[in-house]
């Protein structure tokens, strides 16, 4: 019953944003390169993660790895941040989720290499275990070349290569977790600068 719910939960919001069920997996054509495959997570998944992440009006948010987009679903439902990027390595796919919210002018979607296309102006930015570690190392690297001396969040969602940053001084990881079995451990991470960190 509760999964019959979270589906019909899911395909309700799907359909008011861009008037598509999300629901299903897509193999990645990109397995070689690093990348996962393009998997959609559940609404009641994104309410628990995003009230643990304080998000500002002023903030830019990036979904790396932003699949058919159900992320940027349901930040447009809250109304979070300012703008919105999703970055997505599979073109047909980032043209599939470009197309569905062209409508929402505060949604940009990119195509090709996140690791290439942070965008400079992002303070927060969504990970769903999109890569494998050799990747994640270099998103970090990327981020660190890009965002020195400015306080970002990463939100990573099913933390699966968190040593990655776990193991790095220079940035601060807390790790939450859920109570409901079917959500994921949850971590937030932040540069090592505490006079301005906005750690809730």
């Amino acid at each position: 019953m509760k999964k019959l719910i979270r589906l019909l939960v899911n395909m309700v919001i799907d359909l008011r944003f861009g008037g598509t069920f999300l629901g299903g997996t897509i193999k990645t054509k990109y397995a070689n390169y690093g990348a996962k495959d393009t998997a959609n997570t559940d609404y009641a998944a994104l309410k628990w993660i995003f009230q643990n992440v304080k998000i500002h009006r002023d903030d830019v948010l990036v979904d790396v790895g932003c699949g058919k987009g159900r992320v940027l679903n349901w930040w447009l439902l809250k109304n979070l941040g300012a703008k919105y990027y999703g970055i997505e390595l599979d073109e047909s796919v980032s043209a599939f989720t470009r197309e569905r919210l062209k409508k929402y002018q505060k949604v940009k979607i990119l195509s090709g290499d996140a690791t290439d296309l942070l965008p400079i102006d992002g303070t927060l930015f969504y990970l769903f275990n999109p890569f494998n570690q050799e990747l994640l190392a270099k998103f970090k690297k990327q981020l660190v070349q890009i965002f020195t001396n400015r306080t970002i969040t990463v939100v990573y969602y099913n933390p699966v290569h968190i040593n990655i940053f776990e193991d790095d001084l220079e940035w601060k990881v807390r790790v939450i977790k859920s109570d409901i079995t079917e959500i994921h451990p949850l971590a937030i991470i932040r540069p090592e600068l505490p006079a301005v960190s906005r750690l809730p």
